[in-house]
Protein backbone atom coordinates (compact mmCIF):
# COMPACT_ATOMS: atom_id res chain seq x y z
CA UNK A 1 0.00 0.00 0.00
CA UNK A 2 2.61 2.15 0.65
CA UNK A 3 3.88 1.55 -2.31
CA UNK A 4 0.80 2.15 -3.49
CA UNK A 5 0.69 5.47 -2.44
CA UNK A 6 3.70 6.34 -3.61
CA UNK A 7 3.59 5.84 -7.22
CA UNK A 8 0.16 8.16 -6.73
CA UNK A 9 2.09 10.89 -5.53
CA UNK A 10 4.84 11.11 -8.17
CA UNK A 11 2.03 9.74 -11.43
CA UNK A 12 -0.99 12.31 -10.32
CA UNK A 13 -2.56 8.66 -11.23
CA UNK A 14 -4.41 6.38 -8.70
CA UNK A 15 -2.30 3.03 -8.87
CA UNK A 16 -3.40 0.28 -7.27
CA UNK A 17 -2.29 -3.44 -7.15
CA UNK A 18 -3.33 -6.67 -5.08
CA UNK A 19 -2.32 -6.43 -1.62
CA UNK A 20 -2.56 -10.10 -1.23
CA UNK A 21 0.30 -10.46 -3.60
CA UNK A 22 3.27 -8.98 -2.38
CA UNK A 23 5.85 -7.83 -5.61
CA UNK A 24 8.82 -10.59 -5.15
CA UNK A 25 11.73 -9.70 -6.64
CA UNK A 26 12.70 -12.36 -9.77
CA UNK A 27 15.97 -11.93 -12.50
CA UNK A 28 16.02 -8.38 -10.88
CA UNK A 29 12.51 -7.59 -11.17
CA UNK A 30 9.65 -6.59 -9.79
CA UNK A 31 6.14 -8.09 -10.85
CA UNK A 32 2.86 -6.41 -10.44
CA UNK A 33 -0.39 -8.34 -10.12
CA UNK A 34 -3.87 -7.48 -10.70
CA UNK A 35 -3.40 -3.90 -11.19
CA UNK A 36 -5.80 -0.75 -11.58
CA UNK A 37 -5.30 2.08 -13.07
CA UNK A 38 -7.64 5.02 -12.82
CA UNK A 39 -7.73 9.03 -13.32
CA UNK A 40 -11.14 10.65 -11.91
CA UNK A 41 -11.91 13.86 -10.55
CA UNK A 42 -11.13 13.48 -6.82
CA UNK A 43 -14.38 13.21 -4.20
CA UNK A 44 -15.39 16.16 -2.70
CA UNK A 45 -14.82 15.39 1.44
CA UNK A 46 -18.11 18.09 1.91
CA UNK A 47 -20.26 16.24 0.28
CA UNK A 48 -19.15 12.53 1.01
CA UNK A 49 -21.05 10.45 3.57
CA UNK A 50 -21.98 10.23 6.82
CA UNK A 51 -18.44 8.69 8.11
CA UNK A 52 -16.32 11.54 5.98
CA UNK A 53 -14.48 8.91 4.36
CA UNK A 54 -13.22 9.01 0.94
CA UNK A 55 -12.58 5.98 -1.24
CA UNK A 56 -11.03 5.49 -4.50
CA UNK A 57 -13.12 6.63 -7.48
CA UNK A 58 -14.76 3.76 -9.35
CA UNK A 59 -14.74 3.43 -12.80
CA UNK A 60 -17.64 3.73 -15.06
CA UNK A 61 -19.42 0.20 -15.40
CA UNK A 62 -16.49 -1.41 -13.42
CA UNK A 63 -17.15 -2.92 -9.87
CA UNK A 64 -14.02 -2.52 -7.83
CA UNK A 65 -16.11 -2.58 -4.19
CA UNK A 66 -14.23 -6.17 -3.70
CA UNK A 67 -10.94 -4.73 -4.38
CA UNK A 68 -8.61 -5.36 -1.43
CA UNK A 69 -7.00 -2.16 -1.39
CA UNK A 70 -10.01 -0.48 -0.98
CA UNK A 71 -12.17 -3.25 0.94
CA UNK A 72 -12.56 -2.03 5.29
CA UNK A 73 -14.86 -3.00 7.69
CA UNK A 74 -17.26 0.06 7.25
CA UNK A 75 -17.56 -0.86 3.54
CA UNK A 76 -21.13 -2.84 3.95
CA UNK A 77 -22.36 0.72 5.91
CA UNK A 78 -21.37 3.14 3.39
CA UNK A 79 -23.55 4.07 0.20
CA UNK A 80 -21.24 4.74 -2.53
CA UNK A 81 -23.70 6.45 -4.53
CA UNK A 82 -23.80 9.08 -2.01
CA UNK A 83 -20.19 10.37 -3.13
CA UNK A 84 -20.12 13.81 -5.23
CA UNK A 85 -17.66 15.01 -7.95
CA UNK A 86 -15.71 17.99 -6.25
CA UNK A 87 -16.67 21.43 -7.80
CA UNK A 88 -13.80 21.50 -10.25
CA UNK A 89 -12.62 21.61 -13.90
CA UNK A 90 -13.48 17.97 -14.96
CA UNK A 91 -13.15 19.09 -18.51
CA UNK A 92 -10.19 16.43 -19.23
CA UNK A 93 -9.63 12.77 -20.10
CA UNK A 94 -10.30 10.09 -17.52
CA UNK A 95 -9.61 6.57 -18.26
CA UNK A 96 -9.55 3.36 -15.50
CA UNK A 97 -7.43 0.27 -16.45
CA UNK A 98 -7.27 -3.24 -15.29
CA UNK A 99 -3.70 -4.54 -15.86
CA UNK A 100 -2.90 -8.72 -15.66
CA UNK A 101 1.02 -7.88 -15.08
CA UNK A 102 3.60 -5.04 -15.37
CA UNK A 103 7.29 -6.23 -14.71
CA UNK A 104 9.55 -3.33 -14.16
CA UNK A 105 13.10 -3.44 -13.62
CA UNK A 106 14.19 -0.75 -11.39
CA UNK A 107 17.85 1.03 -11.50
CA UNK A 108 18.93 3.67 -9.04
CA UNK A 109 21.35 5.59 -11.31
CA UNK A 110 19.00 6.35 -14.20
CA UNK A 111 16.78 7.85 -10.84
CA UNK A 112 19.68 10.07 -9.77
CA UNK A 113 20.36 10.79 -13.54
CA UNK A 114 16.88 12.36 -13.96
CA UNK A 115 15.57 9.95 -16.43
CA UNK A 116 13.18 7.66 -14.07
CA UNK A 117 13.10 4.68 -11.82
CA UNK A 118 12.01 2.62 -14.87
CA UNK A 119 14.54 0.65 -16.73
CA UNK A 120 12.29 -1.42 -18.86
CA UNK A 121 8.76 -2.48 -18.71
CA UNK A 122 6.50 -5.28 -19.67
CA UNK A 123 2.84 -4.84 -19.72
CA UNK A 124 0.26 -7.62 -20.48
CA UNK A 125 -3.62 -8.02 -19.90
CA UNK A 126 -5.34 -4.61 -20.71
CA UNK A 127 -8.40 -3.73 -20.12
CA UNK A 128 -10.24 -0.57 -19.25
CA UNK A 129 -12.33 2.75 -20.90
CA UNK A 130 -10.66 5.81 -21.72
CA UNK A 131 -13.69 8.46 -21.31
CA UNK A 132 -13.32 11.93 -23.22
CA UNK A 133 -17.07 12.61 -23.35
CA UNK A 134 -16.35 15.60 -21.09
CA UNK A 135 -13.68 17.55 -22.79
CA UNK A 136 -14.14 20.77 -24.59
CA UNK A 137 -12.34 22.68 -27.12
CA UNK A 138 -12.31 25.52 -29.66
CA UNK A 139 -10.64 25.34 -33.15
CA UNK A 140 -8.71 28.43 -32.69
CA UNK A 141 -6.88 26.41 -30.16
CA UNK A 142 -2.86 26.34 -30.61
CA UNK A 143 -1.98 22.56 -30.84
CA UNK A 144 2.06 23.66 -30.05
CA UNK A 145 0.86 25.65 -26.77
CA UNK A 146 -0.14 21.95 -24.99
CA UNK A 147 2.70 20.43 -25.81
CA UNK A 148 4.58 19.29 -22.40
CA UNK A 149 7.28 21.11 -20.99
CA UNK A 150 10.66 19.15 -20.08
CA UNK A 151 10.78 18.37 -16.54
CA UNK A 152 13.44 17.13 -14.35
CA UNK A 153 12.15 13.32 -13.68
CA UNK A 154 10.51 12.41 -16.53
CA UNK A 155 10.89 8.71 -17.46
CA UNK A 156 13.07 7.50 -20.14
CA UNK A 157 12.29 4.05 -20.65
CA UNK A 158 15.07 1.46 -22.75
CA UNK A 159 12.06 -0.90 -23.46
CA UNK A 160 8.40 -1.08 -23.40
CA UNK A 161 6.11 -4.37 -24.82
CA UNK A 162 2.61 -4.36 -24.47
CA UNK A 163 0.49 -7.83 -25.06
CA UNK A 164 -2.93 -8.14 -25.27
CA UNK A 165 -4.70 -4.50 -24.74
CA UNK A 166 -8.49 -3.27 -25.51
CA UNK A 167 -9.35 0.23 -24.73
CA UNK A 168 -13.35 1.35 -25.28
CA UNK A 169 -13.02 4.73 -26.28
CA UNK A 170 -15.69 7.44 -25.54
CA UNK A 171 -15.39 10.28 -27.31
CA UNK A 172 -17.02 14.10 -27.37
CA UNK A 173 -19.39 15.65 -29.30
CA UNK A 174 -22.04 12.76 -28.76
CA UNK A 175 -19.20 10.25 -30.97
CA UNK A 176 -20.11 6.69 -31.28
CA UNK A 177 -17.78 4.39 -28.60
CA UNK A 178 -15.25 2.39 -30.12
CA UNK A 179 -12.55 0.02 -29.26
CA UNK A 180 -8.82 0.36 -29.33
CA UNK A 181 -6.58 -3.09 -29.26
CA UNK A 182 -2.81 -3.42 -29.36
CA UNK A 183 -2.30 -7.31 -30.36
CA UNK A 184 1.74 -7.21 -29.61
CA UNK A 185 3.82 -3.85 -29.29
CA UNK A 186 7.48 -3.40 -28.98
CA UNK A 187 8.03 0.03 -28.71
CA UNK A 188 11.61 -0.07 -28.09
CA UNK A 189 12.87 3.58 -26.74
CA UNK A 190 10.25 5.30 -24.90
CA UNK A 191 10.80 9.51 -23.36
CA UNK A 192 8.16 11.12 -22.09
CA UNK A 193 9.18 14.35 -23.67
CA UNK A 194 9.02 11.95 -26.95
CA UNK A 195 6.14 9.83 -26.42
CA UNK A 196 4.68 10.03 -29.93
CA UNK A 197 7.69 10.27 -31.94
CA UNK A 198 9.04 7.32 -29.96
CA UNK A 199 5.45 5.40 -30.97
CA UNK A 200 6.40 6.09 -34.49
CA UNK A 201 9.19 4.75 -34.17
CA UNK A 202 8.94 1.69 -32.67
CA UNK A 203 9.80 -1.73 -33.58
CA UNK A 204 6.69 -3.00 -34.51
CA UNK A 205 2.98 -2.15 -33.33
CA UNK A 206 0.06 -4.72 -34.36
CA UNK A 207 -3.57 -4.11 -33.42
CA UNK A 208 -6.53 -2.51 -34.23
CA UNK A 209 -8.96 0.05 -34.12
CA UNK A 210 -12.22 0.64 -34.33
CA UNK A 211 -12.19 -3.12 -36.23
CA UNK A 212 -9.99 -2.35 -38.84
CA UNK A 213 -6.35 -3.62 -38.30
CA UNK A 214 -3.38 -1.71 -38.19
CA UNK A 215 0.46 -2.09 -38.07
CA UNK A 216 3.60 0.04 -37.66
CA UNK A 217 6.75 -1.83 -39.10
CA UNK A 218 9.86 -1.59 -41.30
CA UNK A 219 9.19 -1.69 -44.65
CA UNK A 220 10.92 -4.05 -46.54
CA UNK A 221 12.83 -4.13 -50.11
CA UNK A 222 13.78 -6.63 -52.51
CA UNK A 223 17.65 -7.67 -52.09
CA UNK A 224 18.55 -5.34 -49.06
CA UNK A 225 17.77 -5.89 -45.50
CA UNK A 226 16.52 -2.73 -43.68
CA UNK A 227 19.82 -2.65 -41.77
CA UNK A 228 21.73 -2.10 -45.34
CA UNK A 229 18.74 0.58 -46.61
CA UNK A 230 19.70 2.63 -43.35
CA UNK A 231 23.15 2.67 -43.86
CA UNK A 232 23.27 3.82 -47.25
CA UNK A 233 20.63 6.50 -46.96
CA UNK A 234 20.55 9.95 -44.92
CA UNK A 235 17.89 8.33 -42.38
CA UNK A 236 18.07 7.28 -39.44
CA UNK A 237 15.27 4.71 -39.48
CA UNK A 238 12.28 4.22 -41.74
CA UNK A 239 8.39 3.06 -40.89
CA UNK A 240 5.17 2.39 -42.22
CA UNK A 241 2.24 2.65 -40.94
CA UNK A 242 -0.89 1.21 -42.35
CA UNK A 243 -4.47 0.88 -41.57
CA UNK A 244 -7.63 -0.59 -43.75
CA UNK A 245 -11.07 0.58 -43.89
CA UNK A 246 -10.81 2.93 -41.47
CA UNK A 247 -14.10 5.41 -41.23
CA UNK A 248 -13.85 8.66 -42.72
CA UNK A 249 -15.79 10.32 -39.60
CA UNK A 250 -12.72 9.08 -37.26
CA UNK A 251 -11.08 11.75 -39.31
CA UNK A 252 -13.55 14.47 -39.50
CA UNK A 253 -13.54 14.65 -36.03
CA UNK A 254 -9.61 15.29 -35.82
CA UNK A 255 -9.41 17.88 -38.59
CA UNK A 256 -10.98 21.81 -39.04
CA UNK A 257 -14.31 22.48 -40.87
CA UNK A 258 -12.27 23.72 -44.02
CA UNK A 259 -11.52 20.91 -45.67
CA UNK A 260 -12.35 18.42 -48.16
CA UNK A 261 -12.20 15.51 -45.45
CA UNK A 262 -14.92 17.71 -43.62
CA UNK A 263 -17.42 17.69 -46.80
CA UNK A 264 -17.69 13.74 -47.18
CA UNK A 265 -21.03 12.24 -45.59
CA UNK A 266 -19.64 8.83 -45.54
CA UNK A 267 -16.74 6.78 -46.74
CA UNK A 268 -13.65 4.34 -45.83
CA UNK A 269 -10.05 5.23 -46.18
CA UNK A 270 -7.25 3.12 -46.44
CA UNK A 271 -3.78 4.72 -45.48
CA UNK A 272 -0.23 3.80 -45.94
CA UNK A 273 2.39 6.54 -44.34
CA UNK A 274 5.96 5.88 -44.80
CA UNK A 275 8.12 7.94 -42.27
CA UNK A 276 11.36 9.18 -42.67
CA UNK A 277 13.38 9.90 -39.53
CA UNK A 278 16.29 11.88 -38.81
CA UNK A 279 19.28 10.59 -37.23
CA UNK A 280 19.87 11.60 -34.20
CA UNK A 281 21.94 14.70 -33.07
CA UNK A 282 24.59 12.35 -30.59
CA UNK A 283 25.91 9.91 -33.59
CA UNK A 284 29.06 9.13 -33.46
CA UNK A 285 31.84 10.24 -36.32
CA UNK A 286 31.86 7.04 -37.77
CA UNK A 287 27.79 7.39 -38.60
CA UNK A 288 28.85 10.99 -40.27
CA UNK A 289 31.42 9.19 -42.16
CA UNK A 290 29.64 6.63 -43.64
CA UNK A 291 27.24 9.38 -44.36
CA UNK A 292 29.50 11.50 -46.38
CA UNK A 293 30.20 7.91 -48.14
CA UNK A 294 27.21 7.23 -48.90
CA UNK A 295 26.63 10.64 -50.51
CA UNK A 296 29.27 10.56 -52.58
CA UNK A 297 29.26 7.30 -53.98
CA UNK A 298 26.67 5.69 -55.99
CA UNK A 299 23.79 4.70 -54.18
CA UNK A 300 22.39 1.59 -55.11
CA UNK A 301 18.58 2.37 -55.98
CA UNK A 302 16.15 -0.54 -54.83
CA UNK A 303 12.86 0.01 -54.61
CA UNK A 304 10.88 -0.98 -51.51
CA UNK A 305 7.79 -3.32 -51.83
CA UNK A 306 4.90 -0.77 -51.75
CA UNK A 307 2.29 -0.49 -49.28
CA UNK A 308 -0.90 -0.70 -51.63
CA UNK A 309 -1.67 -2.32 -54.99
CA UNK A 310 -0.93 -0.36 -57.97
CA UNK A 311 -3.42 1.41 -60.02
CA UNK A 312 -4.09 1.90 -63.45
CA UNK A 313 -4.27 5.34 -63.30
CA UNK A 314 -1.78 7.65 -61.44
CA UNK A 315 -3.37 8.94 -58.40
CA UNK A 316 -4.31 12.50 -57.26
CA UNK A 317 -0.72 14.72 -56.71
CA UNK A 318 0.48 17.96 -56.38
CA UNK A 319 3.90 18.07 -58.71
CA UNK A 320 6.86 18.62 -55.90
CA UNK A 321 9.31 21.64 -56.07
CA UNK A 322 12.91 20.42 -56.68
CA UNK A 323 13.93 22.21 -53.46
CA UNK A 324 10.96 19.75 -50.98
CA UNK A 325 12.02 16.36 -52.73
CA UNK A 326 15.78 17.24 -52.17
CA UNK A 327 14.50 18.47 -48.25
CA UNK A 328 16.08 16.22 -45.64
CA UNK A 329 18.65 16.90 -42.80
CA UNK A 330 19.08 16.38 -38.78
CA UNK A 331 15.93 18.02 -38.15
CA UNK A 332 13.43 17.20 -40.61
CA UNK A 333 10.50 14.68 -40.83
CA UNK A 334 9.84 13.06 -44.24
CA UNK A 335 6.12 11.42 -44.26
CA UNK A 336 4.78 10.16 -47.86
CA UNK A 337 1.34 9.74 -47.75
CA UNK A 338 -0.56 7.23 -49.91
CA UNK A 339 -4.71 7.42 -49.20
CA UNK A 340 -7.06 5.36 -51.32
CA UNK A 341 -10.58 7.34 -50.40
CA UNK A 342 -13.05 4.63 -51.07
CA UNK A 343 -17.37 4.66 -51.35
CA UNK A 344 -17.41 8.32 -50.76
CA UNK A 345 -20.45 10.84 -50.44
CA UNK A 346 -19.58 14.47 -50.23
CA UNK A 347 -22.16 17.16 -50.02
CA UNK A 348 -21.54 21.42 -49.78
CA UNK A 349 -22.31 22.38 -45.98
CA UNK A 350 -25.04 24.75 -45.25
CA UNK A 351 -22.52 27.52 -43.91
CA UNK A 352 -20.04 28.53 -45.96
CA UNK A 353 -19.03 31.91 -43.75
CA UNK A 354 -15.52 30.26 -42.39
CA UNK A 355 -14.64 29.15 -45.79
CA UNK A 356 -11.97 31.26 -47.87
CA UNK A 357 -12.49 32.59 -51.14
CA UNK A 358 -10.50 30.19 -52.99
CA UNK A 359 -12.41 27.23 -50.78
CA UNK A 360 -15.70 28.76 -52.26
CA UNK A 361 -14.85 28.81 -55.50
CA UNK A 362 -14.23 25.74 -55.52
CA UNK A 363 -15.76 23.74 -53.23
CA UNK A 364 -18.57 22.30 -55.70
CA UNK A 365 -16.53 21.35 -58.49
CA UNK A 366 -14.48 19.36 -55.56
CA UNK A 367 -17.53 17.44 -54.20
CA UNK A 368 -19.15 16.82 -57.53
CA UNK A 369 -15.83 15.13 -58.33
CA UNK A 370 -15.97 13.19 -54.74
CA UNK A 371 -19.29 12.06 -55.99
CA UNK A 372 -19.00 11.49 -59.91
CA UNK A 373 -15.51 9.09 -58.46
CA UNK A 374 -16.81 7.79 -55.35
CA UNK A 375 -15.61 4.51 -56.25
CA UNK A 376 -11.87 4.84 -55.60
CA UNK A 377 -10.27 8.47 -55.24
CA UNK A 378 -6.51 7.77 -54.67
CA UNK A 379 -4.36 11.11 -53.36
CA UNK A 380 -0.71 10.88 -53.34
CA UNK A 381 1.51 13.55 -51.15
CA UNK A 382 4.34 14.12 -49.27
CA UNK A 383 4.65 16.18 -45.66
CA UNK A 384 7.71 17.29 -44.18
CA UNK A 385 7.93 17.88 -40.46
CA UNK A 386 10.04 20.14 -38.58
CA UNK A 387 11.33 17.69 -35.63
CA UNK A 388 11.20 20.26 -32.65
CA UNK A 389 6.95 20.20 -33.77
CA UNK A 390 7.57 16.63 -31.79
CA UNK A 391 9.12 18.07 -28.87
CA UNK A 392 6.51 17.33 -25.96
CA UNK A 393 3.74 16.17 -27.74
CA UNK A 394 1.69 13.69 -26.81
CA UNK A 395 -0.51 12.82 -29.80
CA UNK A 396 -1.11 13.40 -33.19
CA UNK A 397 -3.34 16.85 -32.52
CA UNK A 398 -0.14 18.54 -30.54
CA UNK A 399 2.10 17.99 -33.44
CA UNK A 400 -0.61 19.14 -36.24
CA UNK A 401 0.17 16.30 -38.39
CA UNK A 402 -3.68 15.69 -39.27
CA UNK A 403 -4.63 19.39 -40.02
CA UNK A 404 -1.18 19.29 -42.61
CA UNK A 405 -2.52 15.92 -44.30
CA UNK A 406 -6.06 17.84 -44.53
CA UNK A 407 -4.30 20.94 -45.97
CA UNK A 408 -2.12 18.75 -49.00
CA UNK A 409 -5.62 16.65 -49.79
CA UNK A 410 -7.37 19.86 -50.03
CA UNK A 411 -3.97 20.77 -52.42
CA UNK A 412 -4.17 17.87 -54.64
CA UNK A 413 -8.13 17.93 -54.92
CA UNK A 414 -8.08 21.43 -55.68
CA UNK A 415 -5.20 21.34 -58.20
CA UNK A 416 -6.62 18.68 -59.89
CA UNK A 417 -10.11 20.12 -60.13
CA UNK A 418 -8.30 23.16 -61.68
CA UNK A 419 -6.63 21.21 -64.33
CA UNK A 420 -9.42 19.22 -65.39
CA UNK A 421 -11.62 22.93 -65.64
CA UNK A 422 -8.21 24.02 -67.76
CA UNK A 423 -8.47 21.00 -70.02
CA UNK A 424 -11.88 21.27 -70.48
CA UNK A 425 -11.94 25.08 -71.63
CA UNK A 426 -9.24 24.10 -73.52
CA UNK A 427 -11.06 21.33 -75.35
CA UNK A 428 -13.78 23.34 -76.02
CA UNK A 429 -11.81 26.31 -77.78
CA UNK A 430 -9.76 23.92 -79.62
CA UNK A 431 -13.36 22.43 -80.69
CA UNK A 432 -14.43 25.66 -81.90
CA UNK A 433 -11.68 26.63 -83.67
CA UNK A 434 -11.40 23.59 -85.12
CA UNK A 435 -15.40 24.04 -86.51
CA UNK A 436 -14.30 27.19 -87.78
CA UNK A 437 -11.30 26.65 -89.65
CA UNK A 438 -13.52 23.49 -90.86
CA UNK A 439 -16.37 24.95 -91.98
CA UNK A 440 -13.60 28.19 -93.70
CA UNK A 441 -11.70 25.18 -95.55
CA UNK A 442 -14.56 23.77 -96.51
CA UNK A 443 -16.04 27.10 -98.41
CA UNK A 444 -13.02 27.87 -100.09
CA UNK A 445 -12.95 23.96 -101.56
CA UNK A 446 -16.23 25.09 -102.96
CA UNK A 447 -15.54 28.37 -104.83
CA UNK A 448 -12.62 26.40 -106.30
CA UNK A 449 -14.40 23.23 -106.86
CA UNK A 450 -17.76 25.01 -108.83
CA UNK A 451 -16.91 28.29 -109.67
CA UNK A 452 -19.79 28.28 -112.43
CA UNK A 453 -22.48 27.66 -109.63
CA UNK A 454 -20.86 30.75 -107.70
CA UNK A 455 -21.62 32.85 -110.67
CA UNK A 456 -24.39 32.18 -111.03
CA UNK A 457 -25.33 32.41 -107.72
CA UNK A 458 -23.54 36.36 -107.85
CA UNK A 459 -25.93 37.13 -110.87
CA UNK A 460 -28.75 35.93 -109.26
CA UNK A 461 -28.55 37.67 -106.17
CA UNK A 462 -27.70 40.77 -108.34
CA UNK A 463 -30.98 40.40 -110.48
CA UNK A 464 -33.10 39.33 -107.42
CA UNK A 465 -31.49 43.23 -106.18
CA UNK A 466 -32.49 44.68 -109.75
CA UNK A 467 -35.78 43.45 -109.57
CA UNK A 468 -36.02 44.70 -105.53
CA UNK A 469 -34.85 48.27 -106.88
CA UNK A 470 -37.73 48.27 -109.66
CA UNK A 471 -40.71 47.26 -108.03
CA UNK A 472 -39.81 49.72 -105.30
CA UNK A 473 -39.50 52.89 -108.01
CA UNK A 474 -42.82 51.39 -109.65
CA UNK A 475 -44.39 51.80 -106.31
CA UNK A 476 -42.97 55.42 -105.29
CA UNK A 477 -44.07 57.27 -109.05
CA UNK A 478 -47.30 58.39 -109.24
CA UNK A 479 -49.60 56.51 -112.39
CA UNK A 480 -50.73 59.80 -114.63
CA UNK A 481 -54.61 60.48 -115.21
Amino acid sequence: RAISDYLTSETGVTIIFESAIVPKWKDSRISFKNVYITRRPKIDANKSDESGRVVHAAALGYDVSNHPANHTIDDEEVDTDKHQYADEDIKWSMFDLNVDSIDVTLSLWRWLDGKGLVKDAVVKGVRGVLDRRSVQWSPDLDPASFRHVAQPGDFELDSLALEDVLITVYQPAGFRPYTFSIFRADVGILRKQWLFYDFMKAEGIVGQFDNCLFSLHRPQSIGRTNEQDAKDSGWSTMSRFRIDGVNIDHLQAMTTEEGPISWITSGKLDAVLDIKFPRDADDDALNVFIDALANTAVAVVTDRIPGQRELAKPPLSVPQKQREDEQQGQDKVMIDIDLRFRDLKAAVPIWTNELSYSSNALIRPIVAFMNANRTLIPVRCRLSKDLEHFDGAWTMWETGLMDDIALKVYDAFAYHVTQANFNHRVKTVSLWSLQMTASAVLAALRNVVDPVSVQVRDLYQDSAAVLDVGTVGALVVPVPT
